[in-house]
């Protein structure tokens, strides 16, 4: 196995006499010779001859390491499970190069790349598993999972040889967030119970209680009752369903809050189908197709969440089987998952949308209004 404390690429100017350079490749690498920013060929192990022009060509061998190396990932509280908890893991990813070309002429940040990967597949992983599965199999099923759908890896000139993972826990600083509302109080401390006792047996320190999330949104409604992004929302310092009267007694600026989310412009005389939040009551106009929604600015709809993809979904417009003309959700391939109503959707799966149809992100929660 290669020492990560070698670099996986290298570039070398070689020495050349009256145009001729002699080149050897060590075993375990495989060498680029590229001529003027143009790949000339590939370079096995072993000794090579090359000419260039002097003044007029200039080369450059470019090393890539090929043999078994290392990647850690640890993650504090980045994927949720499959009944909404936060989850931490730390895992040892070997993998090995088999696209050198792609690796080394292609990818501006190649390990960044892999990282990525692999934590889009760890996501959909976890996402799977309720806390008591994965106490009990989230290394087995982690480790499979990853080995099973490494397509990303390969496609990006990787190949994945095997995934240890060392530990699956829960966030200790913040407890465990309940992201789903709802629950009574006896609900509550009997799950909290269940919790503690699977987490005993399966030998992990104990945990805090459950702390509920209260999301709010800032923005207020404007003369022409659109949102206005950055104002304060007045809300009556009141009890939330499942809260404490001690909870409702803080201050809003002591609550978590959600940041606000930056909406896509919307087009006069457009669509009348939209996107409404829960919360804030403001509006996305499905003004194109496909609407993509996710962290990144040049998406449709901009959700300012940490646990929203910077690709999270899309919103695409395709007839039934009738050859009325509908809106498909699909989820493509994010980190946390999309809900609809309540449901996590397959990755890369269309699911037919209907009015009224609440699509939870991350935090946030939008309804379907066609």
């Amino acid at each position: 196995m290669s020492s990560n404390s070698s670099p996986l690429i290298q570039t070398i100017t070689p020495e050349r006499w009256v145009g001729w350079s002699m080149d050897f490749i060590e075993a375990g690498y495989t060498g680029l010779l590229v001529k003027n920013g143009q790949l000339v060929r590939e370079l096995t192990p072993g000794r090579h001859f090359s000419f260039a022009i002097p003044l007029l060509e200039q080369c450059q061998l470019i090393l890539v390491d090929n043999k078994i190396r290392n990647l850690e990932i640890i993650s504090n509280g980045d994927f949720l499970s499959r009944d909404q908890y936060l989850i931490n893991v730390s895992l040892s990813v070997m993998y090995q190069v088999v696209d050198a070309k792609r690796i080394a002429l292609e990818l501006s940040d190649p390990i960044g790349a892999l990282t990525s990967a692999v934590k889009d597949s760890l996501g959909v992983a976890i996402g799977q598993l309720r806390v008591e599965q994965l106490t009990s199999q989230g290394r087995v099923h982690v480790r499979q999972y990853l080995l099973d759908h490494a397509e990303v890896s390969y496609a990006l000139g990787f190949v994945l040889e095997d995934v240890r993972v060392s530990d699956i826990s829960f966030p200790q600083t913040r407890g465990i967030i309940r992201q789903v509302e709802g629950m009574s109080a006896r609900q509550e401390t009997e799950h909290e119970a269940g919790l503690k006792m699977q987490i005993a047996e399966a030998g992990r320190p104990s945990i805090q209680p459950p702390v509920q999330q209260v999301n709010v949104v800032s923005g207020s409604q404007s003369e022409a009752n659109e949102p206005t992004l950055g104002a304060t929302l007045e809300t009556p310092n009141l009890p939330f369903k499942g809260q404490s009267p001690t909870q409702a007694s803080l201050p809003m600026r002591d609550q978590p809050v959600l940041a606000p989310t930056v909406l896509a412009e919307s087009t006069e005389g457009g669509t009348s189908t939209r996107l409404v939040h829960k919360l804030s009551g403001a509006i996305a106009t499905l003004s194109a197709t496909p609407f993509t929604l996710g962290r990144e600015p040049s998406n449709s709809l901009i959700i300012e969440d940490a646990l929203c993809s910077r690709y999270h979904t899309q919103i695409l417009q395709q007839p039934d089987p009738q050859g009325t003309i509908r809106y498909q959700l699909v989820d493509i391939g994010s980190s946390n998952g999309t809900f609809v109503n309540g449901q996590r959707l397959v990755p890369h799966q269309p699911c037919w949308l209907n009015t009224g149809d609440v699509i939870r992100i991350g935090n946030q929660e939008w309804t379907f209004e066609v």
